[in-house]
């Protein structure tokens, strides 16, 4: 009847939120999430793509210092040095290829010969160079990745050389999938530019698209560029974002035929739209993870019981949560991870769904009347799925008082401590980098979880770790001490779902997992 409750719930309720050696290089190789004709790609048209996540600065790295995720926003124009393949390994592109020596002292980008940027400048090791230098300099998020590399040397032209006086595994995907491993002209960056000017003054870079003009919160427009390295492309003639924080009036303009894509939709309204003809796809290369945290290191919580924290973990229905507040588009999620990631912890008991379990766990622990405690959640939430979880531990006898935080103050929850059950509204994305984020940081530090012990020093040796395979299966043997003690309990995976109009081809949005990133030198618009 709970699982019955909430798929009907899942249909009527509309809340939501924003939720190692190389190969050789393909641009243009691999399947797209839209699968183009026989007939091919076709030349023309404007791409208008409606965001809600926000346009509120815009330039080069350098100047959005707190905004690394953006790189979606200037791909078109700013392009990677390296993507990701899907278990982790750089794949070359501006870089023709990456190499890391044995003891992970040392990182060598050879870069692809007689491309420039935009304003004629050649992209070369000295132009790498300057890069980096301009977003250590400026501080900007995820740049001490950097902390360890003591010096880069210009070995040539086209080689650059990090040596590190010791290998840190989040620099290669965080120049993958973040704006600090974008490259612009350092002649454009060398000019003096304020927060108005620097989109017109710093965005020039190697990409298929230059800039062409944007206004604060509400739109970002591309022009197509004919010197592009990759010859033939690209096939738009422009690509404008724009901002919309009201995803139901983005809808209404996708109707109105005045858009073609508009990203971050709910459920019910994917699949409603769907039956209308509207197309709609889910980047299911990429997961957002919802978890809850127990206090379990307070002495005095119930939650310092592990039978307390399985109870728990029987007690949610994450199948039932899916596939009603989902419908169909989330997954029920038992760990930080889904089978393709590399740090999956394969034959991992799941604690499925269980009342009656839950009930024998919580009288073995000496709560047979069950208990109450707090349960702080955030304002980004999904109700629905906040609800979910207080009517399940409801009836197993845990009974919540339900606590909705504005963001400042969830987050010095993370930092300062809570007490009885975090449940975030904003997930952790189903990457690497994410994940030692998350377990692995100096500023949010969850102090009211039980870490498990020689926990900081364990994923100190993960980072340090230069070999791939040596470095997952490292990786995969702590996050199983957090899955034994149901000491962090996921629920739900939930993917970015958009919609189209049906003529966006070959976007390759978030292809193999890569944050950010999509295709704008492939994608092109079919005729209606």
């Amino acid at each position: 009847m709970k699982r019955l409750l909430f798929v009907i719930l899942g249909a009527l309720l509309l809340f939501s939120t924003v939720i190692i050696g190389c190969a050789k290089p393909s641009p243009t190789s691999g399947p797209s999430p839209q699968a183009s004709p026989s007939a091919g790609p076709q030349y023309g048209g404007t791409l208008i793509y409606v965001r809600n996540t926000g346009l509120s600065v815009l330039g080069a790295p350098m100047d959005m210092p707190s905004f690394t995720w953006y790189n979606q926003i200037i791909l078109p124009v700013l392009e990677p040095l390296i993507v990701l393949d899907r278990k982790g390994n750089p794949v070359p592109w501006l870089a023709e290829s990456v190499d890391v020596t044995a003891d992970g002292r040392a990182i060598t980008f050879r870069l692809r010969s007689g491309i420039k940027f935009h304003d004629g400048t050649d992209f070369d090791a000295a132009a790498v160079k300057y890069n980096f230098e301009s977003v250590i300099n400026a501080n900007v998020a995820g740049s001490d990745v950097f902390a360890n590399v003591t010096s880069m040397d210009v070995v040539d032209k086209l080689t650059l050389r990090l040596n590190l006086s010791k290998y840190d595994a989040r620099l290669l995907p965080a120049l993958a999938m973040s704006t600090i491993g974008q490259m612009a002209s350092p002649t454009a960056l060398a000019k003096p530019a304020t927060a108005d000017t620097a989109a017109q003054l710093h965005l020039v870079g190697t990409g298929p698209f230059v800039f062409d003009s944007w206004q604060r919160d509400q739109f970002v427009k591309f022009k197509k560029w004919n010197g592009y390295w990759q010859k033939g492309k690209p096939y738009l003639d422009a690509i404008e974002f724009r901002n919309n924080p009201d995803v139901p009036t983005s809808l209404l303009a996708l109707k109105a035929g005045e858009v073609d894509w508009v990203e971050n939709v709910d459920p019910s309204d994917f699949i409603s739209m769907q039956k209308e003809g509207y197309t709609g796809f889910i980047a299911s290369d990429i997961f957002f993870i919802f978890s809850i945290f127990p206090d379990s290191k307070n002495p005095n919580s119930p939650f310092a019981d592990l039978r307390v924290r399985q109870a728990l973990e029987y007690a949610i229905d994450r199948e039932g949560m899916a596939a009603g507040i989902g419908q169909g588009t989330m997954n029920a999620i038992y760990q930080h991870a889904v089978p393709h990631d590399p740090w999956f912890v394969k034959d991992q008991p799941q604690l499925k769904y269980n009342p009656q379990k839950a009930k024998q766990l919580l009288a073995e622990a000496g709560y047979p009347n069950g208990f109450e405690v707090p349960l702080i959640s955030d304002v980004r939430a999904r109700k629905d799925q906040v609800t979910a979880i207080q009517s399940y531990l409801q009836d197993v006898g845990i009974k919540t008082v339900l606590d909705v935080a504005d963001v400042p103050r969830i987050t010095n929850y993370t930092k300062d401590g809570w007490q009885g059950l975090l449940v975030p509204g904003f997930p952790n994305a189903d990457i690497f980098t994410g994940w030692i984020g998350l377990y692995n940081s100096s500023i949010f530090t969850y102090p009211s979880l039980a870490w498990p012990d020689g926990w900081r020093d364990g994923m100190a040796a993960v980072i340090a770790e230069p070999d791939l395979n040596k470095r997952m299966t490292l990786f995969s043997s702590w996050q199983k001490k957090l899955y034994d003690g149901s000491l962090i309990i996921t629920y739900i995976g939930d993917s970015p779902r958009s919609l189209t109009d049906g003529t966006v081809m070959d976007h390759g949005f978030y292809k193999d997992g890569n944050m950010g990133y999509w295709e704008p030198w492939n994608v092109w618009l079919k005729k209606k």
